[in-house]
This record gives C-alpha cells, sequence and structure tokens, in this order.
C-alpha cells in the first residue's frame, strides 16, 4: 500500500466513524429494496411516448428506486453528479440540494462530505434528462448501504497491472467493466453447455472429489490426509473412472461440470485447480460423440455471441462451421463435421515422416533430424515416438477445429482397441488454435484387457512416468459386472472460455486463479 493509498484509507475510516457520529450507521442491516435497474430505466424511456427532451423531468413522476456502486462522483455548489452503476450498466444520479429530503435519508452536505467512489448506496427519485441530453434521476434521496474503506480503481485507466487483476480480481471487476463482463459470460456459457445437455436426456451426477485412488487422466496429483480415517487421499485429476461405473450401474447418459485438480505446472493453458465437463454415452463408439462436442460448442456459441460461425481469437479468425464430409472414408460418420485427420496423417502432412511405413530405429533418427529430444520413455515404442512428433511439431499447427484419431495405444490405457489398426486405439483429440480443447474415445469395457493395460502403466511407472495410470481393482470390479460399449469425452471449460471471451490466458478465464503466495514486505505492511 502507498503512502497516498494508505492516507486515503485513513480519511474514509475517518468517514466511518463520523457518519456514526451523525446517527448514521455505514453497514446497516436492512435490505434496500430496488425498483428497477439502470438498464431497465434506460429502456423504460427508450420506448415510443416513454422519450424526455433535454432539460425535461418524467411528466408521469414515476418512482423509480436503484441500488449499486458510485463509480463516479462530481460536486459543484449547491448540486453534485453521481454515476451509479450496477450489474446492468450505469446512470446518472442528479443531486440538487433544494430537491434533497433530508428526512428519508443523507442530507446533502453528508452526501457531499462523506461519500466516495466505491461506496454502495440506494437513491429514490424520478427519470429526467439533462440540458445537456444525459438520462439520469432527480434525486429525492440518497441511503447509504455500504461504505468502501480504501480507495476505488479509477474507471478510466482501471487496474493495469495482471498481477494484481489475478491477486484481488474484485478489484479488477470493480475497476475495469470488461472484466465483469467476462465472467459474466463464462457462467452463461456454463449455463448453456448445461441446458444443451440436459436437453439431450444426460443426467448430471457428482463424483467423488477426494478419492483413494486417482485416475482417468495422465496427471500427478494433489495429496491430502483424512485425519479420522488416517488414510491418504487425492484430489480428483478427473471424474471419468466413477462416471462410468454409473454407466456400469444402469445409466446411459451421463456428465459431471466441476473442478478437477492436476499437480502440474502454471502457464498460459494450464491452472493446478480448472474445470473440466466430461460427458459418457452407452451404446455409442468415438464417432458418434465427436458430432456431440462439436453440437455443445456451437450450441453455445449461438446462446452467448449470437447466431455465428465464427470467433475472433487473439487475431485470428476460428471457423466453427463444418463443411467436410468424411462419410465415403468413415461410412458411419454421417452429416458435416470439423476437419478430422488420424494423428499419422497430421504427421505425414506437416514433417514428411510417414509413420506407417517406418520400424522403430529409422523413427527415433528421422524424429530427432528434426531437431526432436526424445526421453528414454519415448525411445521404447513407435507408439511414442509417434506422438513425441506429433506433439513437439503438430499440434500447434492445428489452428482451425479438429479432431486427431487413432491414437497409439501406449499413451491411452482407458480406450477401446482400435478395429483395425494394431497398435492404435479409437481415440481422438480436438484441437482449436494450436491447443487441446477435448479428449476422447471408445471407453475400453474388456476388464482382462484393462487389467493388462494398468500392469503396462505400472511398469511405465517403475520406468519413470510419474503420470502413468495407476491400477485401480475397483474399476476393474465394475467392468467385470459389465459397461455396455461406451463412448466418453471431456473438454477443458476454461479453453472454452478463453476463445469464447478473447482472452490470452488461463489466469484470466478463470475468476479466482492458482498464484504464488507473496510475503508482505515492510512498506507494505
Amino acid at each position: 500500500m502507498t503512502q497516498t493509498t494508505r492516507n486515503e484509507a485513513e480519511v474514509r475510516a475517518q468517514k466511518v466513524e463520523q457518519l456514526r457520529s451523525q446517527g448514521i450507521e455505514p453497514y446497516p442491516s436492512q435490505s434496500y429494496q430496488r425498483t428497477h435497474t439502470t438498464e431497465q430505466v434506460r429502456q423504460h424511456f427508450a420506448q415510443p411516448g416513454k422519450e424526455l427532451e433535454n432539460g425535461q423531468a418524467d411528466p408521469e413522476g414515476l418512482n423509480i428506486r436503484l441500488s449499486g456502486r458510485i463509480t463516479s462522483f462530481r460536486s459543484s455548489g449547491s448540486i453534485c453528479f453521481i454515476d451509479l452503476t450496477d450489474i446492468s450498466g450505469k446512470l446518472q444520479l442528479k443531486i440538487e440540494k433544494k430537491l434533497v429530503k433530508e428526512d428519508s435519508g443523507l442530507s446533502f452536505k453528508q452526501i457531499q462530505k462523506l461519500l466516495d467512489e466505491g461506496d454502495f448506496i440506494g437513491a429514490e427519485g424520478i427519470a429526467c434528462r439533462t440540458n445537456r441530453g444525459e438520462l439520469s434521476l432527480q434525486v429525492d434521496s440518497i441511503t447509504l448501504i455500504s461504505k468502501a474503506t480504501i480507495p476505488f480503481p479509477d474507471l478510466y485507466y482501471g487496474v493495469g497491472d495482471p498481477e494484481i487483476c489475478r491477486r484481488n480480481r474484485e478489484m479488477d471487476m470493480a475497476g475495469n467493466p470488461q472484466s465483469l463482463q467476462r465472467y459474466m459470460m463464462r457462467s452463461r456459457i456454463i449455463q448453456s453447455i448445461r441446458n444443451y445437455l440436459n436437453q439431450q436426456q444426460f443426467y448430471e451426477i457428482e463424483t467423488p472429489v477426494l478419492q483413494a485412488i486417482y485416475g482417468g487422466a495422465a496427471a500427478r496429483p494433489f495429496i491430502t490426509h483424512h485425519n479420522a480415517l488416517d488414510v491418504d487421499l487425492f484430489l480428483r485429476i478427473a471424474p471419468e473412472l466413477f462416471l462410468k461405473r454409473a454407466i456400469c450401474g444402469g445409466f446411459e447418459r451421463v456428465y459431471e461440470l466441476g473442478r478437477v485438480f492436476r499437480n502440474e505446472g502454471i502457464d498460459s493453458t494450464h491452472n493446478p485447480e480448472f474445470t473440466s465437463l466430461e460427458v459418457y454415452q452407452a451404446y455409442a463408439d468415438y464417432f458418434d460423440i465427436m458430432g456431440t462436442i462439436e453440437d455443445v460448442i456451437t450450441y453455445t456459441v449461438q446462446q452467448v455471441l449470437g447466431d455465428r460461425t465464427a470467433v475472433e481469437y487473439q487475431g485470428q479468425t476460428i471457423n466453427l462451421d463444418r463443411p467436410y464430409d468424411y462419410s465415403a472414408k468413415y461410412p458411419n460418420l454421417t452429416g458435416k463435421h470439423w476437419q478430422i485427420k488420424t494423428m499419422v496423417e497430421a504427421v505425414k502432412d506437416q514433417t514428411g515422416l510417414d509413420f506407417d511405413c517406418l520400424e522403430l530405429e529409422d523413427a527415433i533418427a528421422k524424429a530427432e533430424s528434426l531437431g526432436i529430444h526424445l526421453s528414454g520413455l519415448e525411445k521404447q515404442s513407435l507408439g511414442y515416438v509417434l506422438y513425441g512428433v506429433f506433439d513437439k511439431l503438430v499440434e500447434s499447427t492445428l489452428i482451425e477445429p479438429t479432431f486427431i484419431i487413432d491414437f497409439p495405444i501406449e499413451i491411452s490405457p482407458l480406450a477401446k482397441s482400435h478395429r483395425s489398426k494394431p497398435g492404435f486405439v479409437e481415440r481422438f483429440e480436438l484441437f482449436i488454435n494450436g491447443t487441446e480443447f477435448a479428449n476422447g474415445f471408445s471407453e475400453l469395457n474388456d476388464p482382462q484387457e484393462q487389467r493388462k493395460r494398468f500392469e503396462q502403466q505400472r511398469q511405465q511407472r517403475e520406468a519413470g512416468d510419474d503420470e502413468a495410470h495407476p491400477m485401480d481393482e475397483d474399476f476393474i470390479q465394475a467392468l467385470s459386472l459389465g459397461m455396455p460399449n461406451c463412448a466418453g469425452w471431456g473438454i477443458g471449460i476454461d479453453r472454452v472460455i478463453m476463445l469464447l471471451t478473447n482472452t490470452l490466458s488461463i489466469r484470466d478465464a478463470i475468476m479466482f486463479p492458482t498464484m504464488r503466495p507473496i510475503k508482505e514486505s515492510k512498506e507494505n505492511q
């Protein structure tokens, strides 16, 4: 806190005491019942026959009660003007000394001397239009709802420091209207996704966040301890295995939208705590659910942005139209879709390497000739080399929405083996603007094969892969009860929000991102 800020805070603290000494509680308990939002006032006086001329007050005398925050305060002699901001927008308050009713609120002097930007107030009066043409509320009375005791961010300059914005998001939203709008849109995006899935007869269910065995993804978990049971538990890295257990129990369409936790690095597209959506559908394969992902995203775009087939993201136009017909190549994939490529095709198109024609040693040599450093783990099999080349050289080039299908079996322990390609599984990932958005596959439902995959993952862990999947006997038991052929997918909601709000960093798509704690310096104490 700077000296200037500290001084202003002290002045505001003194105003709190002055208000109380004058019989006014700066944090009253009683509710304030408003009649309109600021936007409703604007809409009302935009109707034919309701418009006001410059300098005119509402001849019908409609009584209006507003509530919100003071975001601008201008005082001159016997008149002052306040910009009152609520969730819908802002409206000017015109406060004249001769019109203020002191018996029902603050006196004019108290308004002038004891109110500040950032305070929450209630205002009652009738609409008017000033001589300069500004729709305003001609105020009869002002009620203090809550006194702000630190300086309010400048609305013109806002809060410009990203570090301050992320650590003090309430200050960011209060001072940067576009930030508040972003998180309002986030809420609408999540609501739209739920609406679509509910309309398609998917059941939303809840699975444990604390798990004895973590699974459903390749990631390191956070560990916590349960005192009563005296056991270590893990924060879930994915809800996948429990959702599939629900399918084993008789559900046919399920989803969960909620937080997952992965003990990994932080960058522009990764936060340790993030929002994930996972969806599972019985009697389906990975081709069936590609269309569901497309439908969820395009439906959401229409709901929050209007009827459009493209979005602008960081200067790049992302076309969301579905122009491709793959029915000749994949007879059970009907209709129009986003681009679809196998991983082998995508690597060949970008690098010229054809993994259908390479042996392991040759693939390693050619990959390293392209400047790729392969770890010892990645050199173990052709599938690992293929994925390494794709991850390092191809992924970032996929700008328009593209499904990459048919992944190596080594990196897909929960996916069903490909029906016609040995060594591959029926899995896809969706990429947009060079970033992975979704992951899905035909679910493995053979309990013996699942046990074998888990054993292979155990070997990978012993070889140094700390993200390998652990053995899960409860899940194998669920599969042994029987699970119909099933397809599932997961999508990072925060990345969808980044795309639709044109946000560069995931830490600005998440309202309160994970941040490194700061040590208070003597200057800030």
